[in-house]
């Protein structure tokens, strides 16, 4: 019988893609203590994700976070199923907020000061869910969660210099548009490498810097990897 929850080659189903939590009630049962504890406004105030474990993906694990009011929760679950002490976070603490993607992995990795030390907290989803996971990382950057950076780069349009040197640094480069409404000035660099299974076949490395109003947008491509960082300010 077909396992519904694999495909048979092995690819991961929509049942393993993270859901919005629309009502308290939906909370699964073994996170919904600690948001109990956690809110500080009626639910609906807050936008909760959940994540089931990726059974396709060794390095994956379930979690659940929420966010608003300036505020984040993340608890996660580990193999023995305990679930982990809250990780509270308060928008101002962020001082980079990066994401990452290659082929059907992807995540958004948050840098925050807590007192005197830098910490990171990761959240890997897979890309087909972006619509869960774009709000956020708007959210994150104190914008609108319905942002679209392609709205915002009618008025004030990417430099066509840059189009010319890389196509793909253009298009990635619409998400520079976060951080402030528009460059002229730019720092971009690229590097070949060889393929290591096949030397005759070379691969472009690519990195961009733009500075924006309210930060410094970083920008690294290399084969399936896409990573962008946003720097605040």
């Amino acid at each position: 019988m077909l396992n519904k929850k694999q495909l048979p080659d092995g690819s991961p189903t929509i049942s393993e893609w993270p859901v919005r939590i629309w009502k308290i009630e939906e909370v699964p049962r073994q996170y919904a203590s600690a948001v109990h504890m956690w809110l500080k406004a009626p639910f609906s105030e807050y936008d909760f994700v959940y994540a089931p474990k990726r059974k396709t993906n060794a390095e994956a694990f379930e979690y659940l976070f929420g966010y608003g009011n300036d505020k984040i929760v993340f608890l996660r679950r580990d193999s023995a199923g305990a679930v982990s002490y809250p990780v509270e976070i308060d928008r101002q603490q962020l001082t980079k907020v990066e994401t990452e993607r290659e082929l059907l992995n992807a995540k958004i990795i948050l840098h925050y000061r807590e007192k005197d030390t830098e910490k990171t907290l990761e959240l890997p989803y897979v890309p087909s869910v972006y619509y869960l996971y774009d709000p956020f990382l708007n959210w994150l950057l104190s914008l609108e969660k319905g942002f679209m950076p392609e709205l915002a780069e009618q008025e004030h349009p990417r430099p066509q210099k840059l189009y010319q040197e890389s196509l793909a640094m253009f298009n990635y480069s619409l998400n520079a548009y976060r951080l402030g409404s528009g460059f002229e000035q730019y720092q971009y660099e690229s590097r070949q490498h060889r393929c290591k299974w096949m030397p005759w076949k070379k691969i472009s490395e690519e990195w961009l810097k733009v500075s924006m109003e309210r930060g410094r947008f970083e920008l690294h491509s290399y084969g399936y990897l896409t990573q962008c960082a946003y720097c605040m300010k």
